[in-house]
């Protein structure tokens, strides 16, 4: 009813609380709902007065404190472990008491408007998913320069994004395949190993350089490890947020809040960052983390990136869109590891996922439609590791 009484429209509060317009302008002509309950209009239904001041208070202490993370499920978060006896509210709940508090550190989110247009063109999300329980991502966040240097800081990130949620950023010394997999190695010693890990197409990644079809050290690492490497869609950004969205969080979340002069500075706030991050990870998943199967890398364990154990069961997955290229004489395909793959023209302009099979060095080439999988073309991939 404050949304009604403000002035909102019907249609605006229907699709905020996800009911029928139908319902609200029957529910609107009742004084009071007659359950039972004696819930008159304007009046809380399930949380009290002291709930509403207490959500108001807990999120002016993380603003007051500049928490990195000050959004509703974090909010909650506070809650649960501030009062343990009493049933943390809904998200929905705290959102309504911020707004009207006049606490909102950011604005709303604007509706997606890009999935029908991935839609139409064959984004294998189903596909994508199915490879695995765990995803994560990783990242070189592009390079930043501190107050009075012309020295390049170099900062590495990850983030689960399917099933796990976390983000965790360190500075390293460059940008580097070395690097990436030391803090592979060392944030998988204490949080799970995924079954999927999405990089983008940085020779960092892949490797090679302008040699064709080369398995990278990262590569070897991943595959050593039963990861299977998912590489993005070249330049195509709102297809990959996961990965991009790496670099806007820690600009805006770190970068753009502070000045800093020194290595250490950023060290620290990074930590920080961190810490307050691996709490709510801890907190949200503790249910998931106790869960079977899960796998973790031994401190004492050295990385292998040179050889290749075993090439049984291994596979590198490529989410790829399908263009004309002026290089090859306006053919229609796509690259997979700086090799020109020739597709069918009726693909043109929609994605496809190809599945590089190590064992048998085969490449298979997919296109998902209304989540049903289609063969596209199989080609033998010699491949050098």
């Amino acid at each position: 009813m404050e949304l009604k009484r403000q002035g909102t429209h019907t249609s605006e509060i229907a699709r905020r609380l996800d009911v029928r317009r139908a319902t609200l302008v029957a529910w609107f002509k009742q004084s009071a709902y007659r359950e039972g309950r004696g819930w008159v209009k304007g009046t809380l239904r399930r949380y009290d007065e002291n709930t509403r001041q207490r959500v108001i208070a807990l999120k002016q202490q993380r603003i007051d404190r500049q928490k990195y993370f000050q959004g509703a499920p974090y909010v909650q978060m506070d809650y649960a472990k501030r009062y343990p006896s009493a049933p943390p509210p809904s998200l929905w709940f705290i959102n309504e008491c911020v707004r009207q508090a006049g606490l909102q550190t950011h604005a709303p989110k604007k509706r997606a408007t890009g999935h029908d247009t991935v839609k139409q063109r064959r984004f294998p999300i189903k596909t994508i998913v199915g490879l695995g329980r765990i995803h994560q991502a990783c990242d070189f966040v592009g390079k930043k320069y501190i107050h009075g240097s012309p020295e390049a800081i170099s900062i590495f990130s990850t983030s689960y994004y399917q099933w796990l949620e976390i983000y965790q950023i360190w500075r390293t010394v460059d940008e580097t395949a070395e690097q990436a997999v030391a803090k592979l190695c060392a944030f998988w010693t204490n949080h799970p190993i995924p079954q999927v890990l999405r990089v983008d197409n940085a020779m960092t990644f892949r490797g090679g350089g302008r040699h064709p079809a080369v398995v990278s050290r990262f590569l070897k690492f991943l595959l050593n490890c039963n990861v299977i490497p998912l590489f993005a869609a070249p330049y195509r950004s709102y297809t990959n947020p996961h990965i991009e969205g790496h670099n806007r969080t820690f600009t805006e979340k770190l970068w753009a809040r502070h000045t800093f002069a020194a290595h250490a500075e950023i060290d620290r706030e990074c930590a920080r960052f961190n810490a307050e991050s691996e709490e709510f990870f801890r907190f949200k998943f503790a249910h998931r983390l106790a869960a079977k199967g899960i796998r973790y890398r031994s401190a004492r364990a050295i990385p292998n990136t040179q050889t290749l154990v075993t090439t049984r069961g291994k596979r590198i997955c490529f989410l790829r869109f399908v263009e004309s290229w002026k290089e090859k004489n306006d053919a229609i395909g796509i690259v997979v590891l700086e090799r020109f793959i020739e597709l069918p023209g009726s693909h043109l302009n929609q994605y496809v996922f190809a599945s590089l099979d190590l064992e048998k060095a085969m490449l298979h080439v997919h296109s998902e439609h209304e989540d049903c999988l289609t063969e596209v073309r199989k080609i033998r991939f010699p491949y050098t590791a």
